[in-house]
Parts: structure tokens; C-alpha cells; sequence
């Protein structure tokens, strides 16, 4: 029997990299800013190159040939005999017998604390540690097809007059999902079954100015990196959803408002991250197997990301009401891995190409006009936000929720 390793859920499910929306504020100089941001999203579908939707679990979906059965059986005497019979029937090692179904389903919830500090009245440091806990819950199964009626039929003729081989053979495919595990705890793999951890992501730090400062116009330039502090995919667990992707991340972005009037503005940002190249321990899996594979060190280069978006956004001074609506677009380049057997580089870089179209809404009060009139004890502001997938190619398909606290002193 045979498995994918690595369902592809990669921290995209929850990126808050081009999170919510964006402006050219910085803070005065000495004033501080703690916003403490939930993002929660569940997801159990996700597209394909071609944009459709198919199961997070697709990289199970594999048939069961004769050949993966011949490995898997420890009795030297009924391998043997399996095999003189599919010789003697002129049946094919690469014939199928059935197929390898799943369900998954994965559920994602993100504290990230964002402490920033004005160094000038246009030069805001920030730094940002998000937690995770996370979620996957797989409910694999195995369905016999023709092959498999086939090769009943061809065990219980009259000839061959085989029927307690024919019900050993029906036992094992009933209890194929049962012998697929006992294959993963042979080789060191974590069993298909309800998955959940939590921990601290990626360390972000940027540094934002304010570099253009009119009454219409206003714009602000960001760079940072993102240091690898989080737990990486663990190979051995195939519903894993790591924290981080283990290797170091630079990061700049430009940033424009536009004043509409006393009330509203127009924001538009981009952003670029560059993903440097590591070396990490991994397994040599290919479309045909990827359990029992060699683990090489590997060079590797994640695909560079592009974020970026366009909103109309209110702020009302008078009774401190904000909102907003936008939309999101976000771009990943393909992984490149240093691997000279072409099946295992294929498989490694599999659907890495990665694009999404987001639609953004948001609502929240602000009580910092009030507390410049001294109206109000405290400046602070809280907002909810909603993210609607519109279009994804080789993504999780998900909507997020997101809330922001912000407390200034």
C-alpha cells in the first residue's frame, strides 16, 4: 500500500501576512501600540491547477495495485503463492483492486500579539509572535473495484476452487485502511486519525516610514523579516499543519492613502517576500511511493509571495464608527528543490504555484478621536473582519474571521 506524505497544509491556510487592511499611519513618537489580532478559518476542500475544488486529503486518493500488496505481505508463503497466481492468470503487478478515499477537515486559530513603538512621529517599529492551535481530523477509506470482483471470480472457478484464499483476500481489503497504518507505524509515520497542537509561529519584525505626508496624498514604505521560531511540518505526521516553514524570510512593501473627504480614503498596497534557500532532512517521495523512500538532505527554495490589495475605508471622528471594503490578491512561485531524480523533484514542487483572490469587509469603533477631546479615559479601538475566497489555484479554500484590539499608551 501506498500514501502521500504531506496533504499540502501549509501555513496559507492561515497567512496574515496581507491581513485586513492596510494604511501609511505611524505612531507619534514614544507612543505604543499592543494590538492583539484573532484570525480563525477552517477549511476541507482546496483548488486544483485548474481552480476546482477537490479534497484537502486528494494526495490519498490512490489506487491499490497488486504490486503494493505484494510488498506489504510479511508471509514469505502467501506472497509467493499471490504471485504464481497472478502468473499463472496473466494478471498485471500494476493492476488495481480498489481505491483509497478521505475526508479531512482543518480548523485553524491564530493569537498574534503585535507590540509597536513610535521611534519618531514617522518611523514605527513593530514586532509580532503569533500561537497557533490547530486542528485536522481525517476519516480515511478503502472501496474494491472491478479488479477486485475479477479476482474473486478468478480464485472461486471451478477450476481453481480457492474460497478460503478468496475470504483472505476479502479480509484484507476490509481492512485495508487498518493495514495502510500498521504500514505508517512500520515506518516511523503517525497513523491516520484526529490531529491537534498548539505553539508559537514565526517571529515578524518590521520597520514602517512615513515618507510622504500631504493632505491628499500620503505614503509609507515597510521592510522587515521573519525569523524562523516556529514549529516546521513534521514529515512523519501527514496531517500536520506546522507554524512555520523553517527558514529565514525578507519582506518590503510599499503603502498609498488618498483622502476621498473628511471621512473616507483610499488605500492600495504591495508587498514582496523573499523566501532565502535552506537545507533541510526530508523524504525522496515520488507519485508511485512515499513511504518507503530515502531521506536525503535537500537544498530547497520556497517560491517568493506577493501580496497585495485595494480598499475604501471610513473613519469618523465624531462618533468614532470605522469600516471598510476591499479586495486581496495573493501570489506564491513555485518551490524549487536540488534533486536530480526528475520523479522525486516533480513531487516534491507538485502544485507550489499558488494564487488566491480575497474580498474584505470591515466594521469597528475607535474611542482616540474622543480621547484627543478628552472625552474618553483610554485610546484603544476594536474592529471585525470578514475574508471571502473569491478564486484559488492550488489552495485551501477558506474565508476568514478576524478580530483586532488595539490599546495605546
Amino acid at each position: 500500500m501506498r500514501t502521500a506524505v504531506s496533504l499540502g497544509l501549509t501555513m496559507t491556510l492561515a497567512a496574515t501576512s496581507a491581513s485586513a487592511f492596510e494604511s501609511t499611519r505611524t505612531l507619534p513618537q514614544g507612543v505604543r501600540n499592543l494590538n492583539l489580532k484573532g484570525v480563525y478559518t477552517t477549511a476541507n476542500e482546496k483548488s486544483n491547477p485548474e481552480g476546482k475544488a477537490i479534497s484537502l486529503a486528494e494526495p490519498l486518493w490512490k489506487p491499490l495495485k497488486f504490486k503494493n500488496i505484494l510488498s506489504t505481505e510479511e508471509d514469505p508463503l502467501k506472497r509467493t503463492q499471490l504471485e504464481g497466481f497472478l502468473l499463472q492468470q496473466g494478471l498485471s503487478k500494476e493492476q488495481s483492486v480498489g481505491d483509497f478515499q478521505a475526508n479531512l477537515s482543518a480548523r485553524i486559530n491564530v493569537w498574534a500579539p503585535i507590540l509597536a513603538w513610535g521611534l519618531t512621529d514617522k518611523l514605527t517599529l513593530a514586532v509580532a509572535v503569533p500561537y497557533y492551535s490547530t486542528s485536522t481530523d481525517i476519516q480515511p477509506g478503502f472501496r474494491t473495484n472491478a479488479g477486485a470482483n475479477d479476482f474473486f471470480a478468478r480464485l472461486t472457478t471451478p477450476s481453481m476452487n480457492n474460497y478460503a484464499a478468496a475470504l483472505d483476500a476479502q479480509e484484507r481489503f476490509q481492512d485495508a485502511v487498518g493495514r495502510l497504518n500498521n504500514k505508517l507505524r512500520k515506518y516511523s509515520y503517525q497513523e491516520l486519525s484526529y490531529w491537534n497542537q498548539s505553539g508559537w509561529g514565526d517571529t515578524t519584525l518590521a520597520l514602517k516610514a512615513l515618507t510622504v505626508d500631504q493632505d491628499v496624498l500620503k505614503m509609507a514604505v515597510t521592510a522587515g523579516l521573519v525569523a524562523p521560531t516556529g514549529r516546521k511540518e513534521n514529515p512523519r505526521i501527514l496531517t500536520d499543519l506546522p507554524y512555520g516553514d523553517g527558514q529565514w524570510d525578507l519582506f518590503s512593501q510599499l503603502t498609498f492613502d488618498q483622502k476621498l473627504g473628511a471621512d473616507f480614503f483610499v488605500n492600495q498596497f504591495a508587498k514582496y517576500t523573499y523566501q532565502a534557500p535552506d537545507k533541510r532532512v526530508i523524504p525522496w517521495k515520488t507519485a508511485e511511493e512515499s513511504i518507503e523512500v530515502p531521506v536525503n538532505a535537500t537544498r530547497f527554495k520556497y517560491g517568493d509571495k506577493v501580496d497585495a490589495g485595494v480598499s475604501v475605508q471610513m473613519e469618523q471622528d465624531s462618533t468614532g464608527a470605522t469600516g471598510g471594503l476591499g479586495l486581496l490578491y495573493f501570489r506564491k512561485f513555485g518551490d524549487r528543490f536540488t534533486v536530480e531524480d526528475p520523479a522525486v523533484k516533480s513531487e516534491l514542487q507538485r502544485w507550489s504555484d499558488q494564487q488566491s483572490q480575497y474580498a474584505q469587509a470591515k466594521v469597528g469603533y475607535t474611542t482616540v478621536p474622543a480621547y484627543r477631546r478628552k472625552e474618553f479615559a483610554a485610546p484603544l479601538s476594536v474592529s471585525l473582519e470578514y475574508r471571502r475566497q473569491l478564486v484559488s489555484r492550488n489552495m485551501p479554500i477558506n474565508d476568514f474571521a478576524q478580530m483586532d484590539f488595539n490599546l495605546f499608551f
